[in-house]
């Protein structure tokens, strides 16, 4: 019987053995996942802090776009409200150079009507005649 129990007692101590070899690789496994599961959410919480920075700066923006905007509207509006009748300006303006260029274009002037002199020729003699105030001879 004392055989019996020092062998039951050694199978004990190995199973023991080899539960406690498999506690200790399991916990080994699960201190280093808990290590990496810090570290994940360390690297989550810098990325949560930047894009609420990220958050910050584009809502700042879109402010600053919607006042723009704002601003703008009233001139928007009148551009969009006088755009018909400016393109109706524009297009007579247009009609009436065209028509001017045309007339412009086929008018002809007669001699006896231009503006400039008729030329009768350079008369040195008449140079010579011509007094200046103060100039005496």
């Amino acid at each position: 019987e004392i055989k019996n129990g020092m062998k039951a007692e050694e199978e004990s101590q190995l199973a023991y053995e080899k539960q406690m070899d498999a506690a200790k690789k399991l916990r080994a496994e699960l201190d280093a996942k808990r290590v990496s599961l810090m570290e994940a959410i360390a690297a989550r919480e810098g990325e949560k802090t930047d894009e609420i920075a990220d958050k910050g700066e584009n809502t700042a923006e879109l402010e600053d776009e919607q006042a723009y905007k704002g601003d703008i509207k009233p001139d928007c509006d009148w551009i969009i409200g006088a755009f018909e009748k400016r393109a109706a300006a524009r297009a007579a303006e247009t009609n009436g150079l065209v028509g001017a260029k045309e007339f412009l274009a086929g008018y002809q002037v007669p001699k006896e009507e231009a503006l400039l002199q008729a030329s009768t020729g350079f008369d040195d003699r008449a140079l010579a005649s011509v007094r200046f105030l103060g100039v005496r001879r």
